[in-house]
């Protein structure tokens, strides 16, 4: 081979490797860069459907764009922000790499319901990449807007995001199905149409889905809803909160069965006091058990049972229920989607 296509072919493979360095990096950023983004108006919506304020965002829909994010950005107006596409929910944690202004940060799920809300300050100067605080959520879409935003709209876990299905003529994200699902959302319908029925769509739940699971009364009226940990098999059962050291508020375990049987729990190496929930294979609650924590020392033997019938049976705080006012009667909702 002649010598200059030698220096040529050396040259080349020379760039490759600057190449596969920088996106090690990130600097692949720099060189590539983002492209155009597409803009959309989020409108964030309470649970009853009443609009809280809307958003004008540029969608972040690629790598680059996603690895990016703001930290170009000087500064938002007041109700502009960043939208966050992935191709479908998963947890995931967001930093505030070079960031220069600080941010509300919201995860939510396939359907635009708010899962997570972080106030994310602007880290110390010269924090390396390795020590900036990890913000997690599980979520399709993430939201950057201005910190304290969402206290000044009211937005809170629970409520939703309003992505319109289409954008400059393309789809918002590549899951079009959930964000169609978030445009109807302020629709008149049956709270109890997104239910399973006899348990088919709650029993295929894998445990890391964490589905939202809904406490509604007898008229249907949402009283509340719990992140649920999905017990399954008979380990997880077993197992159930014991390693768990502490819940969030609106967090809880759900234990699934094959169909209705009469089941016994009790509060083994328990660390925290619950409720305990027992539902029928459509979700209707036929009892409740407000569980404390055994005392030091207590052995297995000794150990209070309690007993309910059910498919489905929900631990969460102890007080819970008390707080939302569930009650013997109500049902348990579990979205068919998840």
């Amino acid at each position: 081979m002649p010598r200059r296509s030698t220096l040529a072919v050396a040259a080349l493979l020379g760039v490759l490797v600057l190449a596969l360095l920088a996106v090690q990096t990130g600097a692949w950023v720099d060189v590539v860069g983002t492209g155009e983004y597409d803009r959309t108006n989020v409108t964030a919506v309470d649970a009853n459907g009443t609009e809280l304020a809307t958003a004008e965002v540029r969608i972040a829909d690629s790598y680059t764009k996603r690895y990016v994010g703001l930290s170009n950005t000087e500064s938002l107006g007041p109700d502009e922000g960043m939208l966050f596409v992935h191709d479908g929910e998963a947890e995931r944690a967001f930093v505030m790499r070079e960031m220069a202004f600080p941010l509300d940060i919201v995860f939510a799920d396939a359907n635009g319901t708010v899962t997570t809300i972080h106030h994310a300050p602007v880290p110390a100067e010269g924090t390396g990449e390795s020590d900036l605080q990890r913000y997690r959520g599980t979520g399709q879409y993430v939201l950057e807007v201005n910190r304290g935003w969402t206290n000044r709209t009211g937005l809170d876990v629970g409520d939703r995001l309003q992505i319109p299905g289409e954008t400059n003529g393309t789809g918002a994200a590549d899951g079009t199905t959930g964000a169609g699902e978030v445009n109807d959302a302020n629709q008149t319908r049956d709270p109890m149409a997104t239910c399973t029925a006899n348990g088919t769509a709650a029993a295929a739940m894998a445990p890391a889905e964490r589905p939202v699971v809904s406490a509604l009364d007898a008229n249907g009226t949402r009283l509340g809803s719990v992140r649920a940990m999905v017990a399954a098999n008979g380990s997880e059962k077993f197992t159930g909160l014991s390693e768990t050291k502490s819940l969030g508020a609106d967090e809880g375990m759900l234990f699934v069965y094959d169909e209705v049987g009469t089941h016994t729990f009790v509060m083994r190496d328990m660390d925290f006091p619950l409720d305990i929930v027992f539902a029928d294979a459509n979700g209707a609650v036929t009892t409740i058990h407000h569980a404390p924590v055994p005392p030091e020392g207590t052995n297995e033997s000794e150990l209070t049972g309690y007993e309910g019938t059910g498919q489905y049976v929900l631990e969460v705080n102890r007080g819970w229920t008390n707080e939302t006012g569930l009650d013997v009667g109500d049902r348990l909702c579990f979205p068919a989607n998840q």
